[in-house]
């Protein structure tokens, strides 16, 4: 960054950081100068991921004790997504903006629940000449921790239906304007039905008005409508249905020709499993005589302990779902000397135990339940993917708890993630928690929470999600 500049005015500054206006010398262009100096600020912010967003930054950067952000003003190139929402767009004008949003929230979908609140903010969103959506990243930041709940499917519900109608959400009240169709994935952003932003983007694609504007699906892989039942759609009397059927190429009769063809392919498909069963209990039973036979003549010689050396691995316990993740081996090749949690043999759902983190004051506590070691081979497979975190969880009394994530890369915390998951002293409550992890050696998942109780985990899965 050239360093030919004159301070104009301080525009923001707290104990956290101090944002600038500035005027470069030699072009008399005016920018912004954003220098973050809380250590624990610096630690929420992944400097390579914003420069991959299309915002208005012109150099970022950090040194050994702050981030420099310069970000050039958007005022006079580019207007407001609220102002161009408020005026009269087409259909296709407000699908695409509508898909742009979506793929921003899916970008930043990896990144800290703070960042990602401040970007998906609707005073922060700019169209550029090119209608392409661009992000103000002239962060400020009111605290140094990242906030308690992920809010990115509530704002882009609030975007999108901005978009749709140019007004804002107030008090829960949405417009009667929007289409039935995009109505429904605004309400499923605000209830958080969707495990990723994706999932919205594939939802909208799959609009009728969608279909109808830009004439098929884009994005979405044909493979994927193919296993749905044609007789399905025959006797669903939704007015969606019935839009798909007059704007699809697909005729009535030939949906009955394919029902007819499923009807002989589950029939066929049953009488091969059926044959395939009755063969293969043919041939088991004739080994299991063969085994008999051949025990009786190999045991007078030897010891029953030196029969089959290969036999005891075989006869071990199978290995428990929490095993995997938490076990001495594990957390002493990855260094960790912390609070975790405990075995119970007493309350689980499956195998002989449960994973049980005690609180016995009112304090917070914060315990690691799960741990993956992303140099391990038989893991690396989930680093820069989606993943899920999801297990079964009770109480001795109900609470909400936090599943914390913290993802490190040559031992410094490069980013952390929270989400609030509610424990019952009734039941085992299934939870599933997603996770995007770029760049880690390894992911540490905690469990806290406030106040006297006790909090088992049990049925715990790690992995892609498909």
């Amino acid at each position: 960054m050239n360093n030919n500049y004159t301070i104009i005015r301080t525009i923001y500054e707290n104990v956290f950081q101090r944002i600038l206006e500035c005027k470069d010398n030699d072009t008399g262009e005016v920018f912004y100068s954003n220098i973050i100096t809380s250590k624990k600020v610096i630690n929420l912010i992944n400097l390579q991921d914003l420069k991959k967003l299309n915002s208005n930054i012109i150099e970022c950067y950090n040194t050994e004790d702050r981030i420099y952000i310069f970000t050039k003003s958007l005022e006079a190139d580019c207007i407001k997504l609220t102002d161009l929402a408020s005026t009269d767009l087409s259909m296709k004008q407000q699908f695409n903006l509508a898909e742009k949003s979506i793929n921003l929230a899916s970008s930043i979908y990896n990144m800290t629940d703070v960042v990602q609140q401040k970007i998906l903010d609707l005073k922060r969103l700019y169209i550029d000449d090119n209608n392409e959506l661009i992000v103000d990243c002239n962060l400020i930041f009111e605290q140094e921790y990242d906030i308690a709940d992920n809010e990115t499917f509530k704002r882009l519900g609030s975007i999108i239906h901005m978009i749709f109608s140019g007004t804002e959400i107030v008090d829960y009240n949405i417009s009667d304007s929007i289409p039935p169709d995009i109505l429904k994935i605004i309400v499923r952003c605000l209830t958080r039905e969707y495990v990723f932003p994706n999932d919205a983007l594939i939802e909208l694609r799959r609009s009728p008005i969608f279909i109808m504007i830009f004439g098929e699906e884009i994005g979405i892989e044909k493979e994927n409508e193919k296993p749905e039942n044609p007789s399905i759609i025959i006797h669903d009397e939704s007015s969606e249905d019935i839009l798909n059927l007059y704007l699809g190429d697909e005729k009535p009769p030939k949906k009955k020709i394919s029902l007819s063809k499923e009807i002989k392919r589950a029939a066929l498909s049953l009488f091969i499993v059926v044959m395939v069963l009755l063969s293969g209990n043919a041939i088991i039973n004739g080994l299991n005589k063969n085994k008999d036979g051949s025990t009786e003549t190999i045991n007078p010689g030897k010891p029953p302990a030196q029969e089959t050396p290969s036999q005891p691995g075989e006869e071990k316990p199978p290995l428990e779902s929490t095993d995997i993740h938490f076990s001495e081996e594990l957390l002493d090749s990855i260094g960790y000397e912390g609070a975790a949690a405990q075995r119970d043999t007493e309350i689980y759902v499956e195998g002989n135990s449960s994973l049980l983190v005690v609180n016995d004051g009112q304090d917070k506590v914060k315990a690691l339940f799960a741990a993956v070691d992303f140099t391990d081979a038989d893991v690396s497979y989930m680093l820069m993917k989606q993943i899920g975190v999801s297990g079964k969880i009770k109480s001795q009394y109900d609470t909400q708890v936090q599943v914390v994530f913290e993802a490190y890369k040559d031992g410094v915390m490069k980013s952390n993630f929270h989400s609030l998951v509610n424990s019952y002293d009734d039941i085992w409550s299934q939870f599933t928690v997603p996770i995007n992890v770029t760049d880690a050696d390894i992911l540490c998942v905690y469990l806290e929470y406030e106040g006297e109780n006790k909090v088992w985990i049990d049925s715990l899965l790690i992995d892609v999600i498909k």
